[in-house]
């Protein structure tokens, strides 16, 4: 059980601080059906942990109604509103990544699993991210469009042969577990990286 660790009060919606007092945080935001518990988020809350940050998860399910985008971005806003750290660094899942231009705005370093490359407006968001910014994407994923991303200083794309939107091997789970090493090791360099080689 983690004692050191709050739920707070996001607006419409809760999130979990974990270790409230580190100068550093990561903020992790969920995806359209991906939740901070689900395995990559989980890994990546797991790993800044580990190398000293605090972490703030953004508890909260896309409603049936509404922008999804709008969604999104809310939800980025609020946790990046919340008692801002010294130094700051967001993650997050798929619809996550329409909160790239935000995250641009706010000169933060960011890592996007599975950003939906489909879509103009987080192509703009990361075109102009001033921080270093990982984007890993498996080739099986339909939004997975590398190609039409305008190449910005400090993006770093990795992508994964045979990887569907889960991130994972269509019916080869051990693959698929393969692959989710792979990711952490990522998540693990991206993070020593960007929180100051802790």
């Amino acid at each position: 059980m983690d004692l050191d660790l709050d739920r707070v009060d996001l607006g419409p919606c809760a999130g979990l601080l974990h270790r409230p007092e580190a100068p550093d945080r990561v903020v992790v935001l969920p995806g359209a059906r991906y939740p901070t518990q689900a395995p990559l988020l989980w890994f990546a809350r797991e790993i800044a942990l580990a190398q000293g940050a605090g972490v703030l998860e953004v508890l909260d399910e896309m409603p049936s109604e509404g922008d999804p985008f709008a969604w999104a971005r809310d939800r980025a806003d609020r946790a990046l509103d919340f008692t801002p750290p010294a130094r700051c660094v967001v993650i997050g899942k798929s619809l996550a990544s329409a909160a790239a231009g935000l995250v641009a705005d706010r000169s933060l370093p960011a890592l996007w699993l599975t950003p939906m490359l489909d879509q103009r407006a987080v192509l703009d968001g990361l075109s102009r991210a001033p921080a270093p910014t990982m984007l890993i994407g498996g080739t099986l994923d339909e939004m997975w469009k590398p190609d039409a991303l305008v190449q910005a200083q400090g993006l770093e794309i990795v992508e994964l042969p045979g990887l569907d939107h889960g991130l994972q091997a269509p019916g080869d789970p051990s693959v698929s577990l393969k692959a989710l090493g792979e990711v952490v090791a990522h998540i693990q360099r991206f993070l020593s990286t960007a929180l100051g080689g802790k």
